[in-house]
């Protein structure tokens, strides 16, 4: 089960595109699932999925349609019913347990959260374009032998750029650079200011 699955689970008449792994919501009319619905229904379906593999085992081991027909002529209604109710009873029929989907979902949701706090953390991690990086080094060990790496400093860009106007004017607007790092920065931290502190101490504790 993936996405578009639970989007169309969720919404079946929903319009959306979804392409190397980015969704765009297409529709004006349905409003799009978050990312938590749409793990939790991927849970469900899962779920779902496993309970129904009784109906693919049940419909392996049942006969032909011809030989069920010639099982009734020979044999009667009650031989054929007793036939087929022993492969049901083989492969009993299951029903998804509420607090079984309530603990996968719970699961499915805590996983997405901590990937999601993993990438902020790494995200904020990274150093400021408008700030520029100083050089560093650090040892490395491999087999038994430490050699010294140099990460190398990089220069801050730009605080502005020059644009050229419509009229053929120019004029000085924030480096694109530094507006796309600060927009990726700022979104890293609503992530992590909204993440439950359970998943905080899992990443802690990793």
């Amino acid at each position: 089960m993936n996405i578009p699955f639970a989007i169309i689970s969720l919404i079946p008449d929903a319009k959306f595109e979804f392409r190397d792994g980015v969704l765009t919501w297409l529709d004006t009319e349905n409003t799009q699932p978050t990312d938590i619905e749409i793990e939790q229904e991927i849970a469900k379906l899962k779920y779902q999925d496993e309970i129904e593999q009784y109906k693919q085992k049940r419909a392996s081991e049942y006969p032909s349609i011809a030989d069920q027909l010639d099982d009734i002529y020979h044999n009667g209604i009650d031989a054929w019913k007793s036939n087929i109710q022993s492969i049901k009873n083989k492969y009993p029929k299951e029903t998804m347990d509420a607090d079984e989907l309530q603990t996968r979902q719970d699961a499915a949701v805590f996983a997405l959260q901590l990937k999601k706090y993993t990438e902020a953390m790494e995200r904020l991690s990274q150093y400021q374009v408008a700030l520029g990086r100083e050089e560093t080094t650090r040892e490395v060990s491999f087999e038994g032998e430490t050699s010294t790496i140099v990460v190398p400093a990089i220069e801050p860009v730009d605080a502005t750029v020059e644009v050229i106007n419509l009229d053929g004017t120019t004029s000085s607007i924030e480096n694109p650079l530094i507006t796309t790092d600060n927009e990726e920065r700022a979104a890293a931290q609503a992530i992590i200011d909204a993440t439950p502190q359970e998943v905080i101490d899992a990443y802690n504790e990793a």
